[in-house]
């Protein structure tokens, strides 16, 4: 399952760490300069329209489940097609190019984007999904499963932000299961990290906190030494691993991807 791998992943990294010493890396951006340029606007009338012609294409034909997402699907559309505004860094203009809606992390670098509308809940209303085709995130033994980066729903009047105060995509992931669980993997430092678990609340614009837990580790000679905790009280690996598996049983329907063009 994907943060199991990750989870995997995270324990190798770690223990490499423990006995080198060495510290978490940091992740740096070159910037060039450039003339700024007028963009953003210009055919803001097509690009929504585009995105209600990919809706009657990929769905069979527009609806309400899908229109309700429409003005957030041409942000993500007018930042493609306009190269994640690369001409406009290090200008005034360039974080005002991206939408409102799109968070920090999805933005840092040029990549395929793709969005999906599934039901995570169950309340006949799809939330709206927006992935990235990652180096090395491309297909599992499930088939595609791009790098998750934001999540959305509707409250019944406007289109709201799953998690507003998160930005996912580089120490903090998430990733769907079924019985409405949404898994939200934090890397927290070089030695340690959290799990959590949560489902949307029933106001449909919020999210339960369902279970959570920490891992630690630290050097006792030579050697690493890993400590678990599920809701602040320590528990063994054994307990850890048993518990987590529970919760993230494969979704029972495929999630559709649908790049953004």
């Amino acid at each position: 399952m994907k943060n199991s791998k990750i989870y995997k992943t995270f324990i190798i990294l770690l223990e490499a760490f423990l006995l080198t010493g060495c510290g978490a890396g940091t992740i740096g951006q070159e910037q060039t300069e450039v003339n700024v340029i007028e963009a953003g606007t210009i055919g803001q009338e097509q690009t929504e329209q585009n995105v209600i012609e990919e809706g009657r294409t990929s769905h069979g034909l527009t609806n309400e489940k899908t229109d309700i997402y429409n003005h957030v699907l041409a942000q993500y559309r007018d930042m493609v097609q306009n190269n994640f505004y690369l001409e406009l860094l290090d200008s005034d203009a360039y974080e005002n190019s991206f939408g409102e809606d799109i968070g920090s992390e999805i933005r840092s670098h040029e990549q395929e984007i793709y969005y999906a509308l599934y039901d995570i809940d169950g309340n006949g209303t799809e939330e709206l999904i927006i992935a990235g085709e990652e180096q090395g995130v491309s297909t599992s033994d499930s088939g595609f499963s791009p790098l998750n980066y934001d999540l959305y729903g509707y409250d019944g009047t406007q289109v709201i932000h799953i998690f507003p105060e998160m930005q996912f995509g580089y120490r903090t992931l998430f990733s769907l299961y079924e019985n409405g669980i949404i898994e939200v993997f934090y890397s927290i430092s070089a030695a340690e990290n959290a799990v959590d678990f949560f489902t949307i609340a029933a106001d449909g614009n919020s999210t339960d906190l369902v279970d959570s837990f920490y891992t630690v580790g630290h050097l006792e000679g030579d050697a690493p030494v890993f400590t678990y905790f599920q809701k602040g009280e320590e528990i063994t690996e054994e307990e850890y691993s048993t518990k987590i598996q529970n919760y993230e049983v494969g979704l029972t329907t495929d999630i559709e991807w649908i790049q953004i063009q």
